[in-house]
């Protein structure tokens, strides 16, 4: 220890930074990067924490100022916050930046090397930058030149995560090419479907991402897929009102497109419906409950709801099914892969 009080590192001044970005203390956090910084102007480390620090703080034209030419997380945040073209700006500039990184290292396929995780942040950056082109800058004279581009960089990325081929179904179903996209939804659930959840890098997509693939799956007239994927989301939590809603429309979508005239087809319609009134009753509960803004998601859950009781009658509640709804009981769900088999 010196004279002049204790001597600290730049390691060490990061460390105590890091340690207020986990408290939320932003400002505090920028001092210590601040300080780092001037001890060493150049060091990565302390360039990137600064950056983050203020992204945090909303100083975004500061967070470019540092080092522009280094860092791609900042530009994926940027990306993130920003709107239409200007989003597509941010997320180019961080691609090329990794793309450059990438095309230093040596190549390593190892599950988990940095090589393989950059890669994956690659390809998450163009499936977000072909999102932004199929939805908020659709009406762009290239828009869909765009999503081929930006979704033949991330096919040539090994490897190939099950996002981009999601964001490939989107664009095919967009293109009208229907067999096209049930080819892509297919690869991408060949990919993550039978993966160890218990893996740290796993390649199973998001929950929120999912939930997403479930809509396109229905879209496709994917069935089989669907309630699998629907399965595995409602064994992880089967407390989302988005999830059971989905699980109601697609028991719902099965058993209208059920031949009705044969008197076992309609035992099997009505077994499926009463599975869609179990899971939009569970979801109109959790709507309330959650504080859900979805309107739109109600509406068509009550529409569905008012439908199926003109076909099966009005529900009624054992005296059971009154106890558990009291006792906040969870909701079981027959595996729908094996009733449709």
């Amino acid at each position: 220890m010196s004279a002049n009080g204790p001597s600290y590192t730049v390691s060490d001044l990061l460390v105590q930074a890091q340690h207020a970005i986990d408290s939320f203390e932003f400002e505090l956090a920028q001092q210590f990067a601040e300080r780092a910084l001037s001890m060493e102007p150049n060091n990565v480390d302390a360039l990137e924490t600064a950056g983050a620090i203020e992204l945090e703080l909303g100083l975004y034209d500061e967070a470019q100022d540092i080092q522009p030419d280094t860092g791609f997380s900042k530009y994926m945040y940027l990306g993130q916050m920003s709107e239409q073209l200007e989003a597509i700006q941010y997320f180019q500039r961080g691609v090329d930046l990794m793309m450059a990184e990438r095309q230093a290292m040596t190549p390593d396929l190892t599950t988990g090397s940095e090589y393989w995780l950059l890669s994956n942040k690659i390809s998450t950056a163009l499936c977000s930058m072909t999102d932004i082109y199929l939805t908020d800058c659709c009406f762009e004279p290239d828009a869909e030149q765009k999503c081929e581009q930006y979704l033949g960089q991330a096919l040539q990325i090994e490897p190939v995560t099950p996002e981009v081929y999601q964001t490939l179904a989107s664009v095919r179903l967009s293109q009208q090419r229907l067999e096209d996209a049930k080819l892509a939804l297919a690869q991408g659930l060949g990919i993550w479907l039978s993966a160890d959840p218990d893996d740290e890098f796993n390649l199973i997509p998001e929950y929120e991402t999912r939930l997403a693939l479930v809509k396109l799956l229905l879209e496709t007239a994917m069935y089989d897929e669907a309630f699998t994927v629907l399965n595995g989301l409602i064994e992880e939590n089967d407390q989302v009102p988005d999830t059971l809603y989905l699980f109601g429309w697609a028991n719902y979508i099965c058993a209208e497109e059920m031949n009705d005239t044969d008197s076992s087809a309609v035992e099997q319609r009505n077994e499926q419906l009463e599975n869609a009134r179990e899971a939009l009753n569970a979801c109109v509960k959790l709507w309330h409950m959650t504080g859900s803004t979805d309107k739109p998601l109600l509406q068509h859950t009550q529409e569905l709801l008012s439908n199926i009781t003109q076909v099966l009658g009005p529900e009624v509640e054992s005296k059971e099914d009154a106890e558990e709804d009291m006792d906040g009981g969870d909701i079981e769900y027959e595996d729908e892969d094996e009733e449709m088999q």
